[in-house]
């Protein structure tokens, strides 16, 4: 069973950036979902509980690009650390991950309208969500 973060000030998230040879995939988040409607971001979710981090991953892979299991090369872990959003008063304990993809033919799902592959100095060029920036270039290294 999942956990419903929707009215939380704490929740767990994964932050996905996911990378086809040199370039990050950037999507833009639909009007649709609970938090920061039509801003360009990566791949996130909640963490529940009990599921093991890969597992998720690999979740939000297939459900929100199309991608298969077999698309995945390879998963680095960057830093987990506390992100405070005062606008929205909420803090999001972020999990960064790089995951190298070998197809980048992408399929969104409702949550996301377009997406682009770009190059990590080239992300402020988008109007991104808070703490975007800092975190593609924390993973960008891995």
């Amino acid at each position: 069973m999942r956990k419903d973060y929707t009215n939380t000030k704490v929740a767990p998230i994964l932050l996905c950036f996911i990378r086809y040879q040199d370039k990050f995939l950037l999507l833009k988040r639909s009007d649709k979902v609970l938090a920061y409607k039509n801003l360009w971001s990566t791949l996130a979710g909640f963490i529940d509980d009990k599921q093991k981090l890969e597992d998720k991953i690999v979740e939000e892979i297939t459900e929100e690009l199309g991608l298969k299991k077999e698309d995945i090369k390879e998963i680095k872990q960057g830093e987990i650390y506390t992100f405070k959003d005062k606008e929205i008063n909420r803090d999001w304990i972020r999990h960064l991950f790089v995951v190298e993809v070998s197809n980048p033919d992408i399929k969104l799902d409702w949550e996301h309208t377009e997406y682009k592959w770009i190059f990590s100095k080239e992300i402020n060029d988008y109007e991104i969500t808070p703490g975007l920036a800092v975190d593609l270039e924390k993973v960008s290294r891995l």
